[in-house]
């Protein structure tokens, strides 16, 4: 029964999230999705079929900085309380679960003082998941980070570079501490 009334109110959400945001959401078949939805910017959101975004305490937030700017959510992914920012391109796999967690693929700043440590940085790099990554609350994921297909990303790890599939990972900066035999 609880099922039954999550699917109708998703469905009501759908309509009334396609009315406000336009084509600047993309909703696959079967969604779950609360009212804790938020989208700003004028980036794209593509959400794959079997998604559930519904959201507990936090909501599932997606914030673009460019209008060519694109977040895609996998197949049958998991989200509860994410937030992104994305200035050019963050994928999340298939499978995913996610918690309270943050993804960033800029970092806002670029010093153009060549004697600054920082000098040439990029502003921003894609951030790349895998399917069956499970991103445990309140961790981070960078520029340029990447989670290989079925890692665990520990709670409060900040990832900061790319990370091959089947792994733990943990840590500030994460690192692996644990890998498939």
């Amino acid at each position: 029964m609880k099922l039954q009334v999550a699917q109708i109110i998703s469905k009501i959400c759908v309509v009334l999230y396609k009315l406000r945001y336009g084509k600047r959401v993309s909703f696959g078949k079967n969604i779950l999705i609360n009212h804790k939805f938020r989208l700003k910017g004028q980036g794209k959101l593509i959400i794959g079929n079997g998604c559930n975004l519904w959201a507990h305490e936090e909501p599932n937030k997606f914030l673009f900085y460019s209008d060519k700017a694109e977040i895609t959510i996998g197949e049958g992914s998991q989200l509860n309380g994410v937030t992104i920012h994305c200035l050019e391109k963050v994928v999340l796999g298939d499978n995913c679960l996610s918690g309270s967690v943050i993804i960033m693929d800029t970092d806002f700043h670029q010093f153009h003082d060549p004697a600054h440590i920082l000098y040439n940085n990029p502003k921003s790099k894609p951030v790349t998941v895998g399917n069956g990554v499970w991103l445990c609350g309140q961790c981070v994921l960078l520029k340029g980070s990447g989670v290989g297909n079925n890692s665990v990303v520990g709670f409060r790890a900040v990832v900061t570079k790319t990370f091959p599939a089947n792994v733990v990972i943990a840590g500030n900066p994460a690192r692996v501490v644990k890998s498939k035999s």
